[in-house]
């Protein structure tokens, strides 16, 4: 049996509450360091998960430890520097999302990767919540026909609590703002179902006036917010096929919706778990989803994100072997992504339709 590879993490917030259970329940990988920004923190978790190196240095990690993949959990502006470093002392990279500032450093990222031929995976675990993968399969098998519509709307609680302290969520130059950090999943998923790629967005990025604000951690005062919280997307994708995403993180009426709508049925995931849809001259109900798109581990009502984190991972590792069956989102994904990014900013900021290919 061959020596399990060895995982460094960088990133002690969806690091430490996802991915390092995840890593830690599969048997060819070991967690050999944990980085982060407060050493205090960082020892806990790592003490916590039985990780032995602990690091606030990502550079120096990399020199001492040496491992064979590198988690990049951190806020989107480290994300450029972390990567490059990261694939230039021969480590396959798993980078969170959003994966860039922009086109250009999701570009040199994604050129980095492919010229040392090493894998390089987006975390899109959304993709493998059971419902949407059904609904994948489903879309994939004709059950609706051909789409003619793409709908998503997020309405979440996430920053509706106005004593909510700032963080880099809420600075724009950090890459903060919903946009980004759950803007980019639909758009992701968009893509996956339709097999398509969006070519303009007419985009509406909005702060709340009542979150303009938001009380430092340590009390000091107050400090501006320059992200987005709520999102209004207009996309058109190859072929003319409209997508349509409305989020929002200051919304209590909290509800979730991916659907796709097509000339012979429509299939709708709502709040992540169930799947309902209907064919032509049926009734619009719920479709069970079946056990087998399940992954391992499965505990939606204490960890939603781990079983799809994991089943993610997995498919790294067969990527890393050379016997993967299914394509894991890749840096082509991120880059797809952030292009539609760049382009609803800049939507934003000239109030018109912006065409992807004036990002070239």
């Amino acid at each position: 049996m061959a020596d399990p590879l060895r995982v460094a993490v960088i990133g002690t917030g969806f690091g430490a509450r996802v991915q390092l259970p995840g890593f830690l329940s599969l048997a060819d990988v070991v967690v050999v360091a944990l980085c982060g920004a407060s050493d205090r923190k960082t020892k806990d978790i790592a003490n916590q998960y039985g990780v032995r190196a602990v690091y606030t240095d990502f550079e120096q990690m990399l020199v001492d430890v040496a491992p064979d993949i590198v988690s990049i959990v951190t806020p989107p502006d480290w994300h450029h520097a972390m990567v490059l470093a990261a694939l230039q002392v021969g480590a396959h990279v798993l980078c969170e999302k959003p994966f860039a500032l922009d086109v250009a450093q999701a570009r040199e990222m994604l050129d980095e990767a492919t010229a040392r031929n090493l894998v390089h995976i987006l975390d899109f675990e959304f993709r493998y919540l059971p419902a949407r993968y059904y609904q994948k399969v489903l879309v994939d098998q004709g059950y609706i026909g051909e789409p003619v519509l793409l709908e998503a709307t997020m309405m979440s609680p996430m920053r509706w609590d106005p004593e909510r302290p700032w963080n880099w969520w809420m600075d724009a130059e950090c890459g903060g703002g919903i946009l980004g950090a759950l803007g980019s999943h639909y758009i992701d998923a968009f893509r996956w179902l339709s097999g398509r790629e969006v070519q303009a967005v007419a985009a509406s990025l909005f702060t709340s006036p009542h979150y303009a604000w938001r009380p430092m951690p340590d009390g000091s005062g107050d400090q501006p917010v320059t992200s987005d919280d709520t999102v209004s997307l207009a996309l058109e994708f190859d072929g003319g096929l409209p997508g349509l995403v409305n989020l929002c993180a200051v919304a209590g009426g909290e509800h979730d919706v991916l659907a796709v709508h097509g000339t012979e049925g429509a299939l709708v995931v709502r709040n992540h778990l169930e799947l309902w849809g209907r064919r032509r001259d049926e009734p619009f109900d719920l479709i069970p989803v079946p056990e087998e798109y399940e992954p391992v581990p499965w505990v939606p009502d204490e960890n939603l994100l781990l079983g799809p984190f994991t089943k993610l991972v997995g498919l790294m590792l067969d990527a890393i072997d050379g016997d993967a069956l299914v394509d894991p989102p890749t840096f082509a994904d991120g880059l797809a992504v952030q292009a539609v990014l760049d382009a609803a900013r800049l939507s934003n900021a000239e109030g018109r339709r912006v065409a992807l290919d004036e990002l070239d």
